[in-house]
């Protein structure tokens, strides 16, 4: 295997680190043995906290959707198969390696709406959603899309 291929096998540990992985050496992280590991039922910010980013097994799931679902119907309102949405659960909070092809999108997205209701005060917090409140209220447009950016 020549050094280039071995530097990208050694640093795509998740999915930010294959997508950029063609630059320095000295750049990039050890290889981790696991992947991330997602955790329900604590704030984003804890679950973001490695590099501020979404972990890769969970932005998996949703590029999944993302690329699926527009083809389906009724997918967020339709139940996944409650084994098949305990074992991608299970995989997710122990870091596991996950084969998505496995896996029906109404099962993702079950999967995923139960990650997004356990966090606690929703995904923007109590301040948060304040913020939006007020933004809701001012008359001007342009300011109202600036705020929003922000």
């Amino acid at each position: 295997m020549s050094s280039w291929a071995e530097r990208v096998h050694r640093r795509a540990a998740d999915l930010g680190n294959v997508v950029t992985s063609c630059g320095h050496p000295a750049t990039a992280p050890a290889y981790p043995y696991r992947l991330e590991k997602v955790k329900f039922g604590v704030p984003l910010e804890e679950v973001c906290k490695h590099n501020n980013n979404i972990p890769g097994p969970l932005l998996v799931l949703i590029l999944k959707l993302n690329k699926e679902s527009p083809h389906r119907r009724d997918v967020f309102r339709a139940p996944g198969h409650q084994g098949a949405m305990k074992k991608l659960i299970h995989f997710l909070q122990a870091g596991r390696l996950v084969n998505v092809d496995n896996y029906s999108v109404f099962t993702i997205a079950s999967v995923l709406k139960k990650f997004l209701r356990k966090i606690p005060n929703g995904i923007f917090g109590r301040s948060g959603e304040m913020e939006l409140f007020a933004i809701n209220d001012l008359q001007n447009e342009v300011e109202q899309t600036e705020r929003l950016h922000r």
